[in-house]
């Protein structure tokens, strides 16, 4: 493979079977007088035959697009980190916050017992 990252595509038999299904549904009316003798074979095969092709090739380009715009948000959401609001520096502690935090740690001697009750 060429290219470093993999390329999505679209299916085309996927594609073909939703048309094929797609024209079928709407050409259902005159497939059904076909059927019964009032209406022509011919035309209803032609029409049948231009729906098939024309709902194929709008398929086939509604789902390219989709494909190459979840080939390029891919890329693009791994190179962007999102966050909930804007930065927030960290806090510097103040003086009385540090000088509580010495005071805390004296207050126990390193040799003192600790007894229960």
């Amino acid at each position: 493979m060429s290219n470093s990252r993999r390329r999505l595509r679209v299916d085309p038999q996927l594609v073909f079977g939703v048309s094929l299904i797609a024209s079928l549904f709407i050409s259902w009316p005159g497939l059904r007088n076909a059927m019964n003798g009032s209406a022509d074979i011919m035309a209803v095969g032609v029409n049948l035959l231009v729906g098939v092709a024309v709902i194929w090739t709008g398929l086939f380009m509604v789902a390219s697009l989709i494909a190459n715009y979840s080939a390029t948000a891919s890329t693009v959401r791994k190179s962007v980190s999102v966050t909930n609001g804007p930065p927030v520096a960290e806090r510097r502690a103040t003086s009385n916050e540090i000088e509580a935090d010495q005071f805390e740690a004296s207050a126990i001697a390193a040799n003192a017992e600790i007894t229960a009750g």
